[in-house]
């Protein structure tokens, strides 16, 4: 039954694909089981297969005949993609969902997992984002659980990131898109329009994203080359603007980022956004041993009034981003500590800086125990 299926495939196939279905009847009577699932594999996978609804007696047949001695990822990648030829959603979900139980299936972490990224994508599909949702959060804690990085993870930071983006989500769907950047590789599996489409809206996010406030990550990604000479390039500046706290900058660009409307209406929360960052910069080119900003340089630095400082600084001290006290009598804050965050070349450069300043100061307590030693002791 599955020889005659792969034969009736032959006429609605070009010289190459009839040889491989040719090649997987060979196998398929010499109970090769392994070659056959790598052939077939492929051969669903052709471009050709993207339309039609040739592949569908496969899933009955073939499918049905060897299933029990597949690789089960692999059923599960060969079954998804042969589905794709069947209208009625419903109906592909319920295939999957039948597929999920399988004893193969089932007791496979990977392949299971890939069942389940599956029906959330149909049930977001379908509408019903309730179930979708769920479903895509149980699945964090499995993917979270998880050690290392498998086929499935792809996939999966696909529809999340594509679930948070319809909800506006900024924040989520900044993490989880740099999450799919990080299982892709964007030059052979993304295209030029693709590229450029995410890294607007990678850098839309970071900069609308509520408690974002990182964005070295994707300022190294090379995804943000793609902007390069194009007239969205200015979302790499305002991003390089945001992650030094540059607030002139801001400014400078307002005449680019004012043509997009969520980044109007949120301006309030923007200015303040920089207005931390500034802050955090501001301490962090400070000395390690006396990271005492006035209120008079922060009024100055983050350009805001005298009596705005107090309340940015317990701003960021409630979120984390510095850790100090401040001196309301003297009107200093002091900084013990900075939250870490990926550094930009010139953020590195100051690193740099402040190690060599650090070496000295290090020698400078090594000759000064030298000389002590050499009076306590006496010669």
């Amino acid at each position: 039954m599955a020889a005659e299926v792969l034969n009736q495939l032959k006429p609605q196939c070009g010289s190459e694909r009839q040889a491989q279905i040719n090649e997987m009847i060979d196998l398929y009577n010499k109970k090769l089981w392994h070659p056959l699932t790598k052939q077939l594999e492929n051969f669903v996978n052709q471009p050709e297969f993207d339309q039609g609804t040739s592949l569908l007696p496969l899933k009955d047949t073939l499918l049905g005949d060897i299933h029990t001695k597949m690789n089960p990822l692999s059923l599960v990648n060969i079954t998804l993609k042969i589905l794709k030829q069947e209208q009625d959603m419903e109906q592909i979900l319920s295939n999957v969902e039948q597929m999920k139980a399988l004893p193969i299936v089932k007791h496979a972490e990977q392949a299971h997992l890939l069942c389940e990224v599956a029906i959330a994508d149909l049930k977001l599909s379908l509408g019903r984002s309730d179930e979708a949702k769920t479903l895509i959060e149980e699945l964090h804690d499995k993917f979270d659980a998880l050690d290392g990085v498998g086929p499935v993870h792809k996939k999966f930071y696909e529809l999340s990131s594509r679930y948070y983006q319809a909800q506006a989500n900024h924040a989520l769907y900044y993490r989880e898109a740099l999450r799919y950047l990080g299982c892709v590789d964007i030059n052979t599996e993304l295209t030029t329009t693709q590229r450029h489409n995410k890294a607007v809206c990678l850098g839309l996010a970071a900069i609308l994203g509520e408690g974002v406030y990182n964005f070295g990550e994707l300022l190294a990604h090379e995804i943000l080359n793609s902007l390069v000479g194009t007239e969205e390039e200015w979302v790499n500046h305002l991003l390089l603007a945001f992650n030094s706290g540059d607030i002139e900058r801001f400014e400078r660009l307002r005449s680019s980022w004012s043509s997009i409307p969520d980044l109007v209406a949120a301006e309030t929360l923007l200015r303040q956004k920089i207005s931390l960052l500034c802050l955090m910069e501001m301490a962090f080119k400070m000395p390690a041993n006396n990271r005492n900003l006035t209120f008079s340089q922060i009024a100055t630095g983050v350009k805001i009034n005298m009596d705005e400082v107090e309340l940015l600084v317990m701003k960021a001290l409630s979120l984390s981003l510095i850790r100090g006290c401040i001196d309301q009598v003297d009107e200093v804050v002091h900084v013990t500590w900075v939250t870490p965050r990926v550094l930009s070349v010139e953020q590195l450069g100051t690193m740099s800086r402040k190690l060599i300043e650090w070496q000295t100061d290090i020698n400078k307590v090594e000759h000064l125990v030298q000389d002590g030693a050499k009076t306590i002791i006496g010669y």
